[in-house]
Protein backbone atom coordinates (compact mmCIF):
# COMPACT_ATOMS: atom_id res chain seq x y z
CA UNK A 1 0.00 0.00 0.00
CA UNK A 2 1.49 3.42 -0.61
CA UNK A 3 2.45 5.66 1.46
CA UNK A 4 2.32 2.88 4.37
CA UNK A 5 4.36 3.30 7.43
CA UNK A 6 5.45 0.82 10.30
CA UNK A 7 5.10 -2.03 8.08
CA UNK A 8 8.03 -3.74 9.31
CA UNK A 9 7.05 -4.57 12.59
CA UNK A 10 2.41 -4.32 12.18
CA UNK A 11 0.77 -5.12 15.84
CA UNK A 12 -2.38 -6.42 15.47
CA UNK A 13 -4.52 -7.76 18.23
CA UNK A 14 -7.35 -9.77 18.05
CA UNK A 15 -8.94 -6.63 18.01
CA UNK A 16 -7.48 -5.28 15.26
CA UNK A 17 -7.94 -8.73 13.11
CA UNK A 18 -11.79 -8.14 13.68
CA UNK A 19 -11.79 -5.17 12.22
CA UNK A 20 -9.71 -5.69 9.17
CA UNK A 21 -12.10 -8.96 8.79
CA UNK A 22 -15.46 -6.69 8.53
CA UNK A 23 -14.16 -4.13 6.51
CA UNK A 24 -12.74 -6.71 3.97
CA UNK A 25 -15.96 -8.43 3.78
CA UNK A 26 -17.61 -5.03 3.34
CA UNK A 27 -15.52 -1.96 3.54
CA UNK A 28 -19.07 0.30 4.54
CA UNK A 29 -19.94 -2.13 7.78
CA UNK A 30 -20.61 0.28 10.69
CA UNK A 31 -18.63 1.00 13.67
CA UNK A 32 -21.83 -0.18 15.64
CA UNK A 33 -21.69 -3.36 13.57
CA UNK A 34 -18.26 -3.91 14.45
CA UNK A 35 -18.30 -2.85 18.40
CA UNK A 36 -21.37 -4.99 18.83
CA UNK A 37 -19.75 -8.24 17.63
CA UNK A 38 -16.34 -7.28 19.96
CA UNK A 39 -18.01 -6.24 22.50
CA UNK A 40 -16.75 -2.74 23.01
CA UNK A 41 -17.61 0.53 22.59
CA UNK A 42 -17.85 2.23 19.17
CA UNK A 43 -15.61 4.64 19.79
CA UNK A 44 -12.41 1.94 20.57
CA UNK A 45 -13.55 0.84 17.20
CA UNK A 46 -13.31 4.63 15.93
CA UNK A 47 -9.75 4.93 17.53
CA UNK A 48 -8.46 1.76 16.24
CA UNK A 49 -9.75 1.93 12.57
CA UNK A 50 -8.09 5.77 13.01
CA UNK A 51 -4.90 3.92 14.45
CA UNK A 52 -4.59 1.10 11.39
CA UNK A 53 -5.10 3.84 8.91
CA UNK A 54 -2.31 5.83 10.10
CA UNK A 55 -0.27 3.16 10.29
CA UNK A 56 -1.08 2.23 6.59
CA UNK A 57 -2.29 -1.01 7.45
CA UNK A 58 -5.91 0.05 6.06
CA UNK A 59 -7.63 2.17 3.56
CA UNK A 60 -11.32 1.61 2.28
CA UNK A 61 -12.02 2.24 -1.14
CA UNK A 62 -14.61 2.19 -3.78
CA UNK A 63 -13.41 -0.96 -5.90
CA UNK A 64 -14.76 -0.24 -9.86
CA UNK A 65 -15.43 -3.03 -12.56
CA UNK A 66 -13.53 -1.87 -15.44
CA UNK A 67 -15.70 -3.53 -17.98
CA UNK A 68 -18.93 -1.05 -15.99
CA UNK A 69 -16.97 1.27 -17.97
CA UNK A 70 -16.40 -0.54 -20.99
CA UNK A 71 -13.07 -0.80 -20.20
CA UNK A 72 -13.31 -4.71 -21.56
CA UNK A 73 -9.47 -5.37 -22.35
CA UNK A 74 -6.76 -5.80 -20.19
CA UNK A 75 -3.50 -7.17 -20.34
CA UNK A 76 -0.54 -7.85 -17.76
CA UNK A 77 2.89 -6.75 -19.60
CA UNK A 78 6.70 -7.36 -18.33
CA UNK A 79 8.60 -4.92 -19.07
CA UNK A 80 12.83 -5.05 -19.53
CA UNK A 81 14.32 -1.52 -18.50
CA UNK A 82 17.46 -0.13 -19.44
CA UNK A 83 20.33 -0.10 -16.65
CA UNK A 84 19.28 0.60 -13.31
CA UNK A 85 15.82 2.56 -14.17
CA UNK A 86 12.84 0.11 -12.93
CA UNK A 87 12.09 2.72 -10.19
CA UNK A 88 12.01 5.78 -12.78
CA UNK A 89 10.12 3.69 -14.88
CA UNK A 90 7.96 2.66 -12.97
CA UNK A 91 6.79 6.13 -11.23
CA UNK A 92 6.26 7.17 -15.53
CA UNK A 93 4.14 4.38 -15.71
CA UNK A 94 1.98 4.96 -12.66
CA UNK A 95 1.15 8.34 -13.75
CA UNK A 96 -0.65 6.72 -16.90
CA UNK A 97 -4.07 6.34 -16.97
CA UNK A 98 -4.54 2.65 -18.62
CA UNK A 99 -1.98 1.09 -16.27
CA UNK A 100 -4.14 -0.05 -13.30
CA UNK A 101 -1.15 -1.95 -11.17
CA UNK A 102 2.70 -1.51 -11.03
CA UNK A 103 5.24 -3.72 -9.57
CA UNK A 104 8.97 -4.50 -9.53
CA UNK A 105 9.36 -7.49 -9.75
CA UNK A 106 12.46 -10.33 -9.55
CA UNK A 107 12.79 -12.90 -12.53
CA UNK A 108 12.11 -12.63 -16.13
CA UNK A 109 10.85 -8.84 -15.81
CA UNK A 110 12.39 -5.85 -14.06
CA UNK A 111 8.50 -4.59 -13.80
CA UNK A 112 5.30 -6.34 -14.02
CA UNK A 113 1.84 -3.87 -15.11
CA UNK A 114 -1.79 -4.71 -15.80
CA UNK A 115 -3.16 -2.07 -18.88
CA UNK A 116 -6.59 -1.84 -18.59
CA UNK A 117 -8.34 0.04 -22.36
CA UNK A 118 -11.67 0.14 -23.83
CA UNK A 119 -9.95 -1.66 -27.19
CA UNK A 120 -7.47 -4.01 -28.63
CA UNK A 121 -6.93 -0.76 -31.05
CA UNK A 122 -6.30 1.13 -27.53
CA UNK A 123 -4.12 -1.31 -26.42
CA UNK A 124 -1.99 -1.24 -29.05
CA UNK A 125 -1.62 2.30 -29.18
CA UNK A 126 -0.52 2.19 -25.56
CA UNK A 127 1.91 -0.63 -26.70
CA UNK A 128 3.45 0.88 -29.99
CA UNK A 129 3.55 4.59 -28.71
CA UNK A 130 2.43 5.36 -25.18
CA UNK A 131 5.33 2.72 -23.73
CA UNK A 132 7.36 3.06 -25.89
CA UNK A 133 7.85 7.33 -24.93
CA UNK A 134 9.03 6.46 -21.69
CA UNK A 135 12.67 6.67 -21.41
CA UNK A 136 14.62 3.00 -20.19
CA UNK A 137 11.79 0.72 -21.23
CA UNK A 138 13.68 -1.49 -23.30
CA UNK A 139 11.05 -3.68 -24.37
CA UNK A 140 8.07 -5.76 -23.33
CA UNK A 141 6.32 -8.58 -23.34
CA UNK A 142 2.89 -8.87 -23.28
CA UNK A 143 -0.39 -11.26 -22.47
CA UNK A 144 -3.77 -10.59 -23.07
CA UNK A 145 -6.62 -11.59 -19.66
CA UNK A 146 -8.86 -14.03 -21.83
CA UNK A 147 -11.23 -14.52 -18.20
CA UNK A 148 -10.00 -13.81 -14.72
CA UNK A 149 -11.06 -16.56 -12.66
CA UNK A 150 -10.28 -15.02 -9.47
CA UNK A 151 -9.83 -11.36 -8.52
CA UNK A 152 -9.79 -11.08 -4.34
CA UNK A 153 -9.43 -8.02 -2.16
CA UNK A 154 -9.41 -10.38 1.00
CA UNK A 155 -6.57 -12.33 2.69
CA UNK A 156 -6.39 -14.13 5.76
CA UNK A 157 -5.28 -12.59 8.91
CA UNK A 158 -3.36 -14.84 10.78
CA UNK A 159 -0.85 -14.77 14.06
Amino acid sequence: MKGAKDLDTPRLDTLDRLILKYLQEDGRTPFTTIANAAGVAEGTIRKRYARLVEKGLAKVVAVVNPEGLGLKTRAIVGIEVEGEQGEEVATELAKLPEVRYVAISAGEHDLIIEVVVASNEELYKFLTKRLREIKGVKSSDTSMIMKTSKEAYTWSLKD
